[in-house]
């Protein structure tokens, strides 16, 4: 009996691992996608590389760039601390400094992160090197405040917080997990993604967006492998970016997270990007400039001057990008001219599920289904209601992928 048990608690071990290993997910862009599957805890993606575009070097006066924003036709940026209590608003196409904010009455003790709001523009005055500050601000300025053109000073509100779940406030410089230079911000809250030097890990917290005193909420935790160090939301798209490197060897990652709802981030499909042309680059912010386009700032470091890249997401993050990069194009005939009634013939197509999926214009995802093929039928006919906005669909199968337009 004792054998047979031994024996049937490796048999488990095994089948469970194996079962696990060959989980699958949602994402079309996983190596393990299943298009019946509605789970993306078990994503798992291929080693991903890119080599950002270098754009320009940025002015000495932000040598110590930290935080990233794009919002009225320039890149906002700042230095980290001791710089002034300033903002800077760099064009695009000369990298130089185009405008200033300024801020009258507060200083600048250690500026790490800038999120833009629909109505305000948040400066996260967090930084937390040695894990014992107590002093964590976040400066909250009216969007109406700002001008169209030109140099502004402006006045802020600010929120006073502290971490729920720090008690220790010891000087503690390398492996601290209270430090902070990413924030974003949501529809009604902020949410802070924490620097670990301890465990290469990261916190999310959320705050509220009104000025006071408030304790910032532990949401979740997230394996980046490294230390984040900028943020930005996407929100009309439910796109997230995330930046950093590793500690101690200066390999510079981008974290992308996407197919959340309702700013669940941790939710995500979680991909990461590595950047290796910019090793040894100490990336500081990043900024959503297009629908499918980051922008990444550098602070000054030893090798490198403070300089900007850009970066192109769609191959990442655009689902009919894929398709046409990997898929064949469908024949679709119109039906009824008077009503969206169209049909695909469907015989080339193994048999087996697929993930079809509707996009508009803008490639933004309409609708998507299961669809299931069989032998039975060689046609497949689609009726689209009038008002949809449906121009072009993609079927997402295990192995193949197929796409179509419809006019």
């Amino acid at each position: 009996m004792k054998n047979f048990l031994s024996y049937w608690l490796i048999f488990s071990a095994i089948f469970f691992s194996t079962a696990q290993m060959q989980a699958q997910c949602d994402d079309v862009f996983a190596a393990n996608f299943d298009p019946s599957d509605s789970l993306s805890a078990n994503c798992r993606y291929p080693i991903s590389v890119q080599n950002p575009d270098f754009l320009f070097e940025l002015p000495n006066t932000v040598e110590e760039t930290s935080g990233l924003v794009f919002f009225d036709g320039l890149l906002w940026t700042h230095n980290d601390s001791g710089g002034e209590a300033v903002l800077y608003g760099i064009d695009t196409t000369t990298g130089e400094i185009s405008r200033r904010l300024l801020f009258s009455g507060i200083k600048n003790t250690d500026w790490e992160d800038v999120a833009l709001h629909e109505h305000y523009l948040f400066i996260g005055d967090f930084g937390n090197n040695s894990g014992s500050r107590k002093n964590l601000l976040i400066h909250r300025v009216n969007r109406m405040d700002i001008p169209p053109k030109g140099d502004a000073e402006l006045s802020i509100e600010t929120i006073h917080f502290s971490f729920e779940d720090q008690t220790d406030y010891t000087v503690n410089w390398k492996s601290n997990n209270f430090d902070c230079e990413a924030m974003v911000a949501g529809k009604d809250q902020l949410y802070l993604f924490s620097k670990n030097r301890g465990d290469q890990q990261s916190k999310l917290y959320t705050l509220p967006i009104e000025p006071g005193k408030h304790t910032a909420k532990l949401l979740g935790r997230f394996d980046g492998r490294g230390l984040i160090t900028g943020a930005d939301y996407d929100s009309e798209r439910n796109q997230l970016a995330l930046v950093g490197y590793t500690y101690k060897t200066w390999k510079p990652f981008v974290w992308l997270f996407y197919g959340f709802e309702n700013e669940n981030f941790m939710d995500a499909n979680k991909r990461r990007i590595d950047l290796p042309n910019l090793l040894t680059t100490q990336i500081e912010g990043v900024a959503f400039v297009n629908p499918w386009q980051i922008m990444i700032s550098a602070e000054r470091s030893k090798s490198f001057t403070a300089r900007a890249f850009k970066m192109d997401l769609e191959l990442f993050l655009n689902p009919f990008d894929l398709a046409l990069h990997k898929g064949e194009l469908l024949k679709v005939n119109k039906n009824d001219n008077e009503r969206r009634i169209f049909t695909i013939n469907i015989n080339q197509f193994k048999n087996g599920d697929y993930r079809l999926v509707y996009f508009d214009e803008s490639d933004r995802i309409v609708n998507e289904e299961v669809f299931k093929t069989d032998e039975m039928n060689s046609t497949l006919f689609l009726e689209l209601m009038p008002e949809s906005e449906t121009v072009k669909a993609v079927f997402f199968g295990k192995r193949k992928i197929y796409y179509c337009y419809f006019k």
